[in-house]
């Protein structure tokens, strides 16, 4: 059924219900068995009205829970006409099948139920897995901008050292330079003194290495104290 023809039939079963109060009444608790047959009475008062809809909006009625319970719990074993007043009884086999129809109506309810909680459950899981994604996004874009501003930064500190004249030490130097210090450890040698990480640009040569003495020096240095000590 669509929910046009729910709608319909809703507004028919509020029409019953206005017109026919004692046999559709609107308190639950007042639902009372109605006569075998009741339909043809239905249709032959409301003239107007399309007999599939009425037929729909009666078969509405008696198939809720408060109408079957009224079938096996009702005052006496009385059926009712539009007007309330009784006409006919409840067989038990109709109580028989009253509670079989209850049972499968209870049944659904718990069916439905436990469906509803499935989908809940799984509805939660749906947004915890959403939020877990949304903080990894947030996580991931926040890590992107550190990592941005801090190469900005970098590129800030190297353009102004670059202003100064100074070169900064590229990575392939700085591994280059670790290897060495790293081998030179691994031999037992003293670490050497590494140039600072910034070398500033020189235009002048570099210093050329001091020269050994000549031989003949050394000696005649060597030979001088003792030549003032004999003249002495």
């Amino acid at each position: 059924m669509s929910q046009t023809d729910k709608r319909a039939v809703n507004t028919i079963h509020a029409i019953l219900m206005d017109r026919f109060p004692l046999a559709f009444p609107q308190d639950y608790d007042a639902i009372r068995p109605l006569k075998v047959g009741i339909l043809a009475d239905v249709i032959a008062r409301m003239p107007g009205f399309d007999p599939v809809l009425l037929r729909r909006a009666l078969a509405n009625h008696t198939r809720r829970d408060g109408y079957l319970l009224a079938l096996l719990h009702g005052r006496g074993d009385r059926r009712y006409d539009l007007d309330g007043q009784p006409v006919g009884i409840v067989t038990p086999e109709e109580r028989a099948e009253a509670l079989k129809r209850l049972e499968a109506s209870a049944k659904r309810g718990q069916d439905k139920a436990e469906r509803v909680r499935v989908h809940r459950e799984h509805e939660e899981q749906r947004r915890q897995q959403r939020e877990r994604e949304q903080r990894h996004r947030e996580a991931k874009a926040a890590r992107k901008a550190e990592y941005e501003r801090q190469q900005q930064e970098i590129a800030a500190r190297k353009a102004a050292l670059l202003a100064q004249g100074i070169v900064p030490e590229s990575r392939a130097e700085r591994k280059r330079r670790l290897a060495r210090e790293a081998a030179a450890r691994s031999k037992g040698q003293p670490r050497a003194e590494v140039p600072a990480v910034f070398e500033r640009r020189s235009t002048s040569p570099p210093p050329k290495p001091a020269t050994r003495p000549p031989a003949a020096a050394g000696r005649i240095s060597q030979q001088a104290p003792v030549r003032a000590a004999a003249e002495r």
